[in-house]
């Protein structure tokens, strides 16, 4: 083995080490390591046990029903080169080498490769599994085949679905039909918009029917009723909403976003499991699921609900490895990666940081290659390398100013509201302590940005920039931009700039008698926001 090879070895075998200490079973190992490595799986196999080649020839020899020493190093390696090179393995030595990496023989060979093996050949490759001697593979359960249906079938991992939201409260339906009745005069469309809100979260729901038109309604009320078949213009219907349910949050925040996000999200759960679908249909109402996860936990994040966006950033990545989706995978790494970082977690940040790059590099979208680079740079300066930092702050700024036409339509803020890498550009660039380059990084990021649409954005640059300010001791500007903020908190509801704006708060202490931070003090008090 070349200097170069062991190196290459030893790295995988410290990633194994630390993923198996987490429960990762040597399947998902592998998955995680052709992320980085383009070579074959019965490479990635060997990488995944940090074995040497040697090691595995002996193991091999070891096992071999005949006795004799049948496998040599050359040979081995010629299994792994194949099929760019080398030679192919035959199916007797993939069922023994299943055996020693305690997998399947199928998983030891591309699918290009499956192919050119004769059928019977192909049979024994499907029955030969060893997984169960992975202390970490856990067997699925065995179902009863009288309870069998459809929907466990179609939807494997929706079946255990996470505590819902509570439903609305009687003044809530109250208050309810007290704003349809003042806004519709029509009977038959008052009930329809009741059935609707009642379904999507309540009062917030009537903003975003609002986008609807009566077609639009009516169908996703029969979807709601389970009044025929689910279609491609329902689902499309429901994409709207989703995309409407992002505006609105980064205009009014995540406490009234979240209740009609956790609605719809609650009737694509309902309908996966009723509907038999066609796969591209199935398939594109899973993407919905998967979106709808993702945005609910970044909702539960914003309100600084940890363990519930977690849970449901697991289930958007569940949902987004059911249907291979590269981006979205990667996007909600990215935010995970984010949340990591925003509660000090470098170690964690780095994780998924690095899992973020390795879906990004699947895909074709440079918005989310900028983003999940960003999401590096910040991880990297919460662990005090500044130089890797700022080299992947810039190569994410120049990615972000190409975006292409596979950037999924998610993305849209990234253009619209992350001028020079936006929030995320300058919590690295604050943690690396440099506000001059925080301020211009700011600047121009407010200066090209709706105040309106886009209120969260504002207020954390607002705060950027008064962090910048306090470590250049410029105390009155920054109690000013501070004050500045709390306008734009007034209406919107994310508790991460509650958060935010109190650690910034305290970082003035040593100068709590200025009268700029009275001002502030007085502000914060007047809006309940005083630690």
């Amino acid at each position: 083995m070349t200097g170069e090879g062991y190196r290459v070895l030893l790295g995988a075998r410290r990633r194994g080490d630390m993923l198996r200490a987490k429960g990762f079973t040597y399947d998902q190992i592998a998955d995680v390591l052709a992320l980085d490595h383009d070579v074959s799986p019965l490479r990635l196999y060997r990488f995944a046990h940090g074995r040497t080649v040697s090691d595995v020839v002996n193991a091999f020899n070891d096992l071999d029903p005949a006795g004799a020493a049948s496998l040599r190093d050359a040979r081995l390696y010629d299994y792994e080169l194949h099929p760019s090179a080398g030679r192919k393995p035959p199916v007797r030595a993939l069922t023994t080498l299943a055996r020693i990496y305690q997998t399947t023989a199928r998983n030891l060979v591309t699918d290009t490769d499956y192919g050119t093996y004769a059928p019977l050949d192909r049979q024994a490759l499907d029955q030969t599994d060893f997984r169960h001697r992975d202390v970490h593979h856990r067997r699925p359960p065995v179902a009863d085949p009288s309870c069998v249906s459809m929907e466990k079938a179609a939807v494997p991992w929706a079946v255990q679905t996470r505590e819902a939201p509570r439903g609305l409260q009687p003044e809530e339906c109250a208050d309810l039909l007290r704003a349809l009745g003042a806004e519709e005069a029509d009977v038959k469309r008052r009930d329809l918009l009741v059935e609707l809100a009642l379904t999507l979260g309540g009062i917030p729901a009537l903003a975003l029917l609002r986008h609807l038109t009566p077609e639009e309604e009516a169908r996703l009320v029969r979807a709601g009723r389970a009044e025929g078949r689910v279609d491609a213009p329902a689902v499309a219907t429901i994409e709207k909403l989703t995309a409407q349910c992002r505006r609105m949050d980064d205009t009014i925040g995540p406490k009234s976003v979240l209740p009609v996000v956790e609605g719809q999200r609650n009737l694509v759960t309902r309908l996966l499991r009723r509907e038999s679908l066609l796969p591209a249909l199935r398939d594109r109402l899973i993407s919905v699921y998967a979106e709808l996860s993702q945005l609910s936990g970044y909702l539960y994040y914003d309100l600084a609900n940890y363990n519930a966006a977690a849970g449901r950033f697991e289930d958007a990545l569940s949902a987004g490895m059911e249907i291979g989706d590269a981006t979205l995978l990667a996007y909600v790494h990215h935010w995970l990666s984010d949340m990591a970082g925003f509660r000090g977690r470098p170690t964690q940040a780095l994780d998924h940081a690095f899992a973020a790059q390795g879906w990004a590099r699947r895909s074709s979208s440079h918005l989310l290659r900028a983003r999940t680079n960003l999401a590096e740079s910040w991880a990297l300066a919460l662990d005090r390398r500044s130089t890797a930092s700022l080299r992947l702050l810039d190569t994410a700024r120049s990615a972000a100013q190409k975006p292409s036409a596979a950037d999924p339509p998610y993305l849209y803020w990234i253009t619209e509201a992350s001028a020079m890498g936006g929030t995320m550009a300058c919590f690295c660039l604050n943690a690396l302590r440099l506000p001059d380059a925080t301020i211009a990084t700011v600047t121009a990021q407010l200066n090209g940005l709706s105040r309106n649409a886009y209120s969260r954005t504002h207020a954390f640059g607002l705060i950027h920039y008064a962090d910048a300010l306090i470590q250049k001791r410029e105390i009155p500007e920054a109690a000013t931009k501070l004050t500045e903020a709390t306008t734009v908190m007034a209406v919107h509801s994310s508790a991460r700039l509650v958060h935010s704006l109190r650690t910034a708060r305290r970082r003035l202490q040593p100068w709590a008698t200025y009268a700029q931070v009275r001002n502030l003090d007085e502000r914060l008090g007047s809006l309940g926001l005083a630690s």
